[in-house]
């Protein structure tokens, strides 16, 4: 049994989150009432916006396992404000966007939002600076909206504006570096095929199925997800993790047989 101050706390605990989650579930209703009531279509956006921003939100604390505190106004709006400059995003509200407010459903809204970007980034895409586009799969990310291949676009994005080259250490001696230049203007045929070439790889179809949601969105927003580009090595990691696991998992106990024979 669990010492009584363990339990209080958990309780404490289990309580926060509740009003947490009522809190953002209200809020999130509230938006999408407003972008049905409105008659102002720059609001009825913002409002759509800021509903997938907080629903991001809310989804990452109940993968993270707890949601604490108020709702984190600034956090919706900056995200906000990023999907409302998507090209999905813009797509979508000229062509469905009082339709979608009338639904009020925020799941619906978001899987729209994904099949319209899908729709659009399968499309030959114009060039851009590599951090608009790393930007643009954050704010994805942000939103529990990224998908594989904004992964692989980020990856993408890296490769296209890097490159190897030689630099002199303080000790005099001369090592291999890589270099970035995150505003270097990519070809959007050249990023969309790399990031097939991503896709097509089997280690980060691996790490796409196997890693952690919450790594994925840490990966992706520290240091502009220059992590990612190291999938090869964590395809690697989690490979052996489950080879391991499977040799340390017991083995089946051997059935007894009810034949006489035997």
């Amino acid at each position: 049994m669990r010492p009584l101050a363990e339990r209080q706390f958990s309780d404490y605990r289990n309580r926060i989150e509740r009003k947490s989650i009522e809190e953002y579930r209200k809020y999130i209703e509230a938006q999408m009432a407003r972008a049905r009531e409105t008659a102002d279509e720059a609001e009825r956006f913002r409002c759509l916006a800021n509903a997938v921003a907080a629903n991001g939100l809310l989804l990452r604390g109940m993968d993270v396992g707890f949601i604490t505190g108020k709702l984190n106004h600034q956090a919706i709006g900056e995200i906000s404000n990023g999907i409302q400059t998507s090209e999905a995003f813009r797509s979508l509200m000229e062509s469905s966007g009082e339709e979608l407010a009338a639904n009020g459903n925020v799941d619906a809204l978001v899987r729209d939002l994904q099949d319209r970007d899908r729709a659009l980034s399968r499309a030959k895409a114009p060039s851009r600076a590599a951090i608009d586009v790393i930007r643009d799969v954050q704010i994805k990310v942000q939103a529990r909206m990224a998908q594989p291949r904004d992964y692989a676009t980020l990856v993408a994005a890296h490769r296209l504006s890097s490159w190897e080259g030689r630099a002199r250490a303080p000790d005099g001696k001369m090592l291999n570096v890589v270099r970035r230049d995150l505003n270097r203007e990519l070809d959007g045929r050249a990023l969309g095929e790399e990031t097939e070439r991503v896709l097509a790889d089997p280690d980060f179809k691996y790490v796409m199925r196997r890693e952690r949601k919450e790594n994925l969105y840490l990966n992706a927003l520290r240091a502009d997800g220059i992590a990612l580009g190291q999938y090869p090595k964590r395809a690697e990691q989690l490979r052996a993790r489950e080879t391991q696991r499977g040799e340390e998992a017991p083995a089946a106990p051997e059935r007894v047989s009810n034949d006489p024979a035997r």
